[in-house]
């Protein structure tokens, strides 16, 4: 038996309700957490993951630098998602999130952790051309974006 459904006992069991309700609207989708997604050379924005990762889970900081990309900027992104460099530029990937993110380009030497709090300085000595870059533990969340290289 359950018991009587007292005043206090169906207050309780509302707020667990809400409670439950309010928290399963932040989970990424089935097929968000997909394992069988490989990072492709395509063109591709990343996407906001349902707002893990972030610093205080809210809105994006607003960018740091002109050749800057945010990690964890409001949950499993890149902020900005798409950036157009000059090769021989280095850009300076900052992790704003709370969690360790990483920056990578497949294939092209460029593979950096980077520790929440923190920021790493990546050299781009790319030919011209439009690459993916994408943190490897949180791609499947659309944690992913585009670079530019111009000559």
């Amino acid at each position: 038996m359950l018991g009587k459904k007292t005043p206090a006992r169906m207050v309780m069991i509302a707020a667990l309700l809400l409670l439950g309700t309010a928290c399963a609207s932040n989970l990424p989708t089935a097929g968000a957490l997909s394992t069988n997604q490989t990072p492709s050379p395509s063109i591709s924005a990343g996407g906001d993951g349902g707002n893990y990762g972030g610093r205080y889970g809210g809105s994006p900081s607003p960018a740091a630098g002109a050749n800057t990309i945010q990690a964890g900027a409001g949950g499993f992104r890149f902020s900005p998602s798409t950036l157009s460099v000059t090769t021989g530029t280095t850009i300076r990937v900052e992790n704003v999130g709370t969690i360790r993110h990483n920056f990578t380009i497949t294939g092209k030497g460029i593979n950096h952790l980077i520790d929440p709090g923190t920021s790493q300085p990546v050299p781009i000595n790319l030919p011209v051309g439009t690459y993916t870059f994408f943190c490897r533990f949180h791609v499947s969340f659309g944690m992913k974006g585009s670079l530019t290289v111009t000559g």
